[in-house]
């Protein structure tokens, strides 16, 4: 059980690994949209040629900025303005902020509005002296600006880019996070959880005598023995059937012989001495002498009895 649940383990950690490495290359190699010039000063060292919307003051702007005539480009509207810069025929446009609001709510995936952004003086009317019209249509403008009626125009009309632009690359993930693994855990923590469980179900069964006897011993004593033998070492794993398979092959210790001589020191000469052999048997934790006799004193001792 406890190898199974490794293999789902270590499969986990390699699809993370994995997954952890391709996103962060795509991460690394995905293109984002960027402007390749983004001052007015890049633009005229480049020689790049831009547009203006036709009849504009912008003209007379781009040229005060250092633009030649041969490199602006006039348009008539906003799906020209699109065309020129789709067939990469102007680089860059220069126009009213509200213009190109309008311009991005409709391809805001393909452009992008930088700045700096240059502050010109606005529309002007122009009226005859004492005209009774001033007054009403400045009146008109005042209101108009100061008003909510110019919030709803936007709108209208700039909605989708209210909403923000959407991703230029949808198929493209930004990001890995646990919501795109949560089957993967699911997996491995349900192996997980069944190996436990036959784990304690199997425990259980081979321990079910200590539960069910009845010796008049309470349920919390039983459960404390069951748990200290659930703490005991497993005698029949396999780190200790290696350690009983390497002590049976271990080499036995061989009977050794003895063999015992008179003593020249011993204080009584005439005492007779015979030669005896002792065998040393192996027993469980030491060796037992044991004292063996000569075939010629057996033979001796016959003849002694007959």
């Amino acid at each position: 059980l406890a190898r199974f649940v490794v293999v789902v383990w270590c499969f986990v950690v390699l699809v993370l690994t994995q997954s952890y490495t391709a996103n962060l290359s795509s991460f690394l190699t995905v293109q984002r949209l960027r402007p390749k010039t983004t001052t007015v000063n890049d633009l005229i060292r480049n020689g790049d040629s831009v547009g203006y919307q036709r009849g504009s003051f912008v003209h007379g702007l781009l040229k005060n900025k250092g633009f030649q005539e041969s490199k602006l480009k006039p348009y008539d509207s906003i799906e020209e303005c699109h065309m020129l810069m789709s067939s990469r025929k102007i680089a860059a446009a220069f126009d009213e902020e509200v213009y190109f609001k309008v311009l991005l709510s409709k391809y805001c995936s393909k452009y992008a509005m930088v700045e700096p952004y240059f502050k010109s003086a606005g529309f002007g009317f122009v009226f005859p002296k004492n005209s009774p019209l001033t007054r009403d249509v400045s009146m008109a403008i005042l209101q108009l600006s100061e008003g909510d009626e110019m919030q709803h125009i936007e709108k209208k009309w700039l909605n989708k880019q209210s909403h923000g632009c959407p991703d230029p690359n949808p198929d493209l993930s930004h990001g890995l996070g646990l919501n795109s693994f949560w089957g993967l855990f699911i997996i491995a923590g349900l192996a997980s959880f069944l190996a436990l469980l036959f784990y304690l179900a199997n425990f259980l069964y081979e321990q079910r005598h200590t539960l069910l006897e009845d010796s008049g011993v309470s349920f919390w004593r039983k459960l404390m023995l069951l748990l200290r033998i659930f703490n005991e070492k497993d005698k029949i794993s396999h780190m200790f059937k290696e350690s009983a398979v390497h002590n049976v092959s271990s080499p036995t210790p061989r009977p050794s012989a003895v063999e015992i001589t008179p003593c020249p020191q011993c204080p009584s000469q005439n005492r007779e001495f015979e030669p005896r052999r002792v065998s040393l048997e192996p027993s469980e934790d030491f060796f037992t002498p044991r004292l063996e006799q000569d075939e010629d004193d057996e033979v001796d001792t016959e003849r002694g009895a007959d």
